[in-house]
């Protein structure tokens, strides 16, 4: 390991401080098991995800107090690395992001979660060194992912509610019948076990860390039992993987599989094959009747077939276990003496692992496109067929990416900040998808932290891996299976979130830097030059986490009194009108964030009420004041723009709201509700214009939307056949009644005429078509034609239609 002045000693060697290590241990422990319950804390951006994530920061600095205690402690044992001094540089490119930020609250949001990985690294490095800690520290993250996997098979054979009572008391979402909120979800493609994770894509990389963890921890484990209880849990996890119907995962996964064999002796090689080979037969032959029950399940509960499937998993996984075992006792000797050349030679290592990537790739093909596939539910079917390029999944995240680019062009060097594109994807999208995330985890860390950050981040990654290879190669391989748990880890979870937004929850964040700092621990080199002498090293590096730490605990405390107060204030509002009851927990919230936009939304909202209540001018002005010194700070927020807009409309402020939407129009190409409103209030403002040209100034606008509307149709089209388009864009009757009147109001009346017919509505109990309607025989009436039964129908259900129609061919457009 790298260290300053001073050569390594290992932790194992000394007594000292022994305590603070299961301490330390003990809360590590504690911390990943309730993260992991409360949806692995992802990173939703928004306020009803915060108060987790805050807490995990606040523990996060508790631990990491006692790290540094842990550290001065035994200041001869443990290493203060490079790499624990590196790490910070993470951070400080979210700070420095903060310059350009798209979004103030997200970006510190983000440069809080990224120390607190940075904390954990450290505290990673610091148990992981000590030999006898780390084996127990490896097995404790083993234990709580074998204990989520079950946790979601509970849910799908319809156990969901029982299970759940277990772990409710950690804050776990939960639902009506008792069971954890999405632990099953369905989508379009039907129903997808996600377990912890509300999310089957990410649920899915993480099985198939955990997958080649227990297999490799099956040959590592020195007592039977445990290897019976590995392979025992090889079937559980493979099930799952297929019931989260992710075909990235399946894609993945035996390219991550190759990648790991390389590193492991031809015997082990042999033997991951065997045992993943063994419990994948017999996961096959169980996987149909376990599917069909728990699709069955998720409907109607039936204590008879919820055993019924736990009866085919629990044999099944005590068969895959007994066999797993058998191989280690019999097979195994026999492979070491048969592959003993081969494990000398250079090249040995690669042979069965090339010979695995053809075996996968036959396998894939077999499972995909040839009539063995029948053997596979017919859900898992589907989405094995579906594994193509031209597929839209494939499409639409090729999109992202290309959009991701966009962004990075504007934002290149220190990039847009934390959540960034959250924040900016609508403003750049090719096609009005919706996705808060850019399913890529690199192409959004470059686009928060731009090219300074991006780089800055890969350096170390490339550090650590090609360090920890280095000495991978170097010891022996004893040491080597001590640490290689971090690798695995790291390296399926980091290959997978080249797909997906694994790293958005903050606990899979963690346990990646967990990870990471695990590895270091078996990066043994010649001690660092430095300038700076040992003791004074430690006692500024400790001084300076002590520092970090403290601020976090003081931050995180307040952010979480904030989303307290927040809390209770929405509970308030279904309890009280008391206006000084409702404000006071939310001007607690906005003293600590003043300008967090769900603050800021819920007080602007209950502002204009009471001004609407009372007129009094003073509640006016401050809503508006708010919202504005918000969105000085998040100026690409749509909920504050319309919060504004609603401000604006209290008092009829037309060309106030005009100049919102006409202003930030830009920053939602795609939004047709926005342009609906945009067309509507420069409609609005045209008939209050005072003069001619400012008339045709409102005017122009409208039909320059309705421009932008049709070239973005003609766009659309253009999408690749597989491709969806995501969210309704197109002219709709709302846009044609608003050109209408546009072209109308220029003297245009075919125009008029022609494009309110192209989308007139015969549901007249509407008041938009109703509208539409009266619009239409206006300007029918101005062309000198007759419509007799659409004027029936118009008068059937508006007595006044004909006075309408009469004041629309009369007006005055001079």
């Amino acid at each position: 390991m790298s260290t300053y002045g001073y050569s390594t000693t290992k932790s194992s060697k000394t007594s000292d401080g022994l305590q603070l290590y299961w301490l330390l241990l003990g809360l590590v422990t504690l911390f990943l098991f309730w993260a992991s319950f409360r949806v692995a804390l992802f990173n939703g951006q928004d306020q009803a995800f915060e108060q987790s994530i805050y807490i995990s920061i606040l523990w996060s600095s508790l631990i990491s107090i006692l790290t540094i205690i842990l550290i001065e402690k035994n200041s001869k044992c443990i290493q203060i690395t490079l790499s624990s001094i590196i790490v910070f540089l993470l951070p400080l490119s979210y700070l420095i992001s903060l310059i350009s930020s798209a979004s103030q609250y997200l970006a510190i949001n983000m440069l809080l979660i990224t120390l607190m990985c940075a904390l954990f690294f450290i505290t990673s490095q610091v148990l992981s060194q000590h030999t006898t800690v780390n084996k127990l520290y490896t097995y404790v993250i083993t234990t709580i992912a074998y204990i989520i996997v079950f946790f979601g098979l509970f849910h799908w054979l319809g156990n969901g509610p029982l299970i759940t009572t277990l772990v409710k008391w950690l804050g776990s979402p939960t639902i009506s019948s008792g069971a954890y909120k999405d632990a099953v979800m369905v989508d379009s493609n039907g129903a997808r076990l996600t377990s912890v994770f509300q999310y089957a894509n990410t649920y899915a990389a993480y099985l198939m860390a955990f997958l080649f963890v227990a297999v490799f921890l099956i040959g590592k484990s020195r007592s039977w039992l445990s290897k019976f209880i590995h392979g025992f849990m090889l079937v559980p996890i493979i099930l799952s993987i297929f019931l989260t119907l992710s075909r990235g995962g399946l894609v993945l996964l035996p390219i991550v599989f190759v990648l790991l064999l390389v590193f492991l002796k031809p015997c082990r090689q042999l033997m991951w094959i065997l045992h993943l080979a063994v419990s994948g037969i017999v996961t096959i032959f169980i996987l149909n009747p376990v599917t069909d029950l728990g699709l069955q399940l998720q409907t109607t509960f039936s204590i008879s077939q919820s055993l019924t499937g736990w009866l085919y998993i629990l044999i099944g996984s005590a068969v895959s276990g007994g066999i797993s075992l058998a191989l280690e006792k019999w097979v195994s000797p026999t492979l070491e003496k048969a592959t003993g050349r081969l494990s000398n030679k250079k090249w040995g290592n690669f042979l069965i692992p090339i010979g695995g990537m053809v075996l996968g790739a036959l396998l894939l093909f077999i499972l995909i496109g040839t009539s063995a596939k029948n053997i596979l539910p017919e859900n898992i079917q589907n989405r094995l067929a579906n594994i193509n390029f031209e597929q839209h999944s494939v499409l639409e995240r090729l999109t992202f990416y290309k959009d991701a680019m966009k962004v990075v062009k504007d934002y290149p060097i220190i990039g847009a900040g934390g959540g960034a594109w959250s924040t900016l994807y609508e403003q750049y999208q090719n096609n009005p998808y919706t996705s808060r995330q850019a399913h890529n985890f690199y192409l959004q860390y470059l686009i928060e932290t731009g090219i300074l950050g991006f780089v800055i981040f890969a350096a170390f990654l490339i550090y650590i891996f090609v360090q920890y290879i280095r000495a991978y190669i170097k010891i022996n391989e004893e040491k080597r299976s001590e640490h290689f748990v971090y690798f695995i880890i790291a390296a399926s979870i980091l290959i997978h979130s080249i797909l997906d937004f694994n790293m958005s929850y903050v606990y899979i964040g963690v346990l990646v830097f967990i990870c990471l700092g695990g590895m270091t621990a078996s990066i043994e080199s010649e001690p660092t030059k430095f300038k700076m002498k040992p003791k004074t090293l430690r006692t500024v590096y400790s001084a300076s986490i002590g520092v970090i730490s403290a601020v976090l605990v003081i931050v995180s405390g307040l952010f979480i009194s904030a989303t307290n107060s927040f809390v209770t204030a929405q509970e308030l509002e279904g309890v009280t009108n008391n206006y000084n009851e409702l404000v006071a927990p939310l001007d607690k919230s906005l003293k600590i964030r003043s300008h967090h936009p769900e603050y800021v939304i819920k007080k602007a909202s209950l502002l204009n009420v009471v001004y609407r209540q009372s007129q009094n001018e003073e509640f006016y002005q401050q809503a508006e004041r708010i919202l504005q010194n918000a969105l000085v700070r998040e100026p690409s927020n749509k909920g504050l723009l319309m919060s504004l807009n609603s401000l604006y409309t209290t008092k009829k402020l037309d060309q106030d709201i005009f100049n919102v939407y006409d202003t930030n129009k830009y920053r939602f190409p795609w939004d047709i509700e926005w342009y609906e409103q945009y067309m509507h209030i420069g409609i609005q403002a045209a008939y209050n214009a005072k003069d001619k040209e400012a008339r045709i100034k409102y005017v122009d606008a409208v039909l320059a939307s309705l421009d932008h509307i049709n070239k973005g149709v003609e766009h659309l089209n253009t999408l690749p056949e597989g491709q969806l388009q995501g969210k309704t864009f197109e002219v709709t009757p709302n846009v044609a009644l608003r050109a209408g009147q546009a072209y109308y109001m220029l003297g245009q009346t075919q125009d008029a005429h022609d494009i309110i017919k192209s989308r007139l509505q015969e549901d007249l109990n509407d008041t938009t078509n109703v509208e539409m309607m009266t619009w239409y025989l206006a300007v029918v009436e101005k062309l000198g034609l007759k419509d007799e039964d659409h004027f029936n129908k118009l008068a059937a259900v508006d007595e006044n239609a004909k006075a309408n129609i009469d004041s629309i061919v009369t007006m005055n457009l001079e």
